[in-house]
């Protein structure tokens, strides 16, 4: 039997400019039996995979987006202090590991990639992204080499990296349609859902264990799954705010949907920090905050290109209100209207 791990984690709900990302990743674990404790990746990939940024062995991080962020106040021209370093070398290492087997050349590649739309604003628009930006593409390799290495010692496969971006005025439409912050995160929720039991249908009986941040704050999610996935059903294995786990089962499931069907389970589970304790939510994170970086590199060139002397931002809220006040001579009203984010 197989396990199907999956994680997912977002990048940007809070800030005030800029699209809110939610990443997923999924692995496939192939010798693994119902019942078994659930393996902790980073041991099992420990041979070129680890947590830390500065790995003695050079190692390729893969770990809390916020852990390897660096300060964006570091001059770009240092290639070797690039803000994105190591979430770069860790989204595309990862990258070049899936089907396609090559590393992403520009953002626009990644997006391919990813499953990722960026549209709606001219702000998105131009030119795609060069990438790397953090360092040149040969050191890439070798770091995709390495996460190979791990993944075939360790019997893993990484099957699948996906992210969702919702822009500004989607975000917007949500918020005022609900009422409510958090149902932007259960609308990503629910496409990532979408693709997961897309890649549970193409493995048929292997368990699916999914992770995920607590997307929008909640406690109870089981009303929220069982209206984004009809036809299952959700029992609560527990529920608070330390973590609210699930298991899932087809209402229609009966005999003729064969054994393997009927022996694989399905649970998922929302906890705080989950990329600290899940490996694939902590590529998820990474994933995110890597797509959010580049979106918001296509957004400050955008605006410097009308404004020279504007100071990018990274659309977090004191800095975006800074900016919208340096800004406010090549802003439009309707502008202002498309770009500020709800709550």
């Amino acid at each position: 039997m197989a396990l199907l791990l999956v994680g997912i984690d977002e990048a940007g709900f809070g800030p005030m400019l800029g699209p809110l990302c939610v990443g997923m990743s999924a692995f496939l674990v192939e010798d693994w039996a119902e019942g078994d404790k659930k393996p902790c990746l980073w041991k099992m990939l420990s041979a070129g995979v680890c947590r830390e940024p500065r790995d003695k062995r050079g190692r390729v991080a893969f770990a809390d987006s916020k852990a390897l962020k660096l300060p964006n106040d570091v001059s770009e021209t240092n290639a070797k202090r690039h803000p994105l370093m190591h979430l770069e070398r860790g989204v595309l290492a990862a990258a070049a590991n899936l089907e396609s087997d090559s590393i992403p050349l520009t953002d626009a590649a990644l997006h391919d990639l990813l499953e990722a739309e960026l549209k709606g604003h001219p702000w998105y628009d131009g030119a795609p992204v060069t990438l790397p930006v953090s360092t040149i593409a040969p050191m890439l390799g070798i770091a995709a080499n390495l996460v190979a290495k791990s993944l075939e010692q360790g019997r893993v496969r990484l099957l699948a990296m996906r992210c969702r971006v919702m822009d500004e005025r989607e975000f917007n439409g949500v918020i005022g349609a609900s009422g409510n912050k958090g149902d932007v995160c259960i609308a990503t929720l629910s496409h990532h859902l979408r693709t997961v039991l897309e890649l549970a249908a193409a493995h048929p009986g292997a368990s699916v264990r999914v992770a995920c941040d607590k997307l929008g704050g909640r406690d109870n999610y089981a009303l929220v799954l069982e209206r984004i996935l009809p036809g299952w059903a959700c029992g609560v294995l527990e529920q608070g705010a330390d973590r609210s786990s699930y298991e899932l089962r087809k209402k229609d499931r009966n005999a003729s949907d064969g054994p393997s069907a009927q022996a694989a389970s399905f649970r998922i589970s929302f906890q705080p920090e989950a990329e600290d304790e899940h490996l694939p939510v902590a590529l998820a994170s990474m994933i995110a905050k890597y797509v959010r970086e580049l979106a918001m590199h296509r957004f400050n060139r955008y605006w410097s290109a009308r404004m020279p002397e504007l100071k990018p931002t990274a659309g977090y809220r004191q800095d975006a209100q800074r900016w919208l006040a340096d800004a406010a001579s090549v802003l439009t009203n309707e502008d202002r209207l498309a770009m500020i984010r709800r709550a």
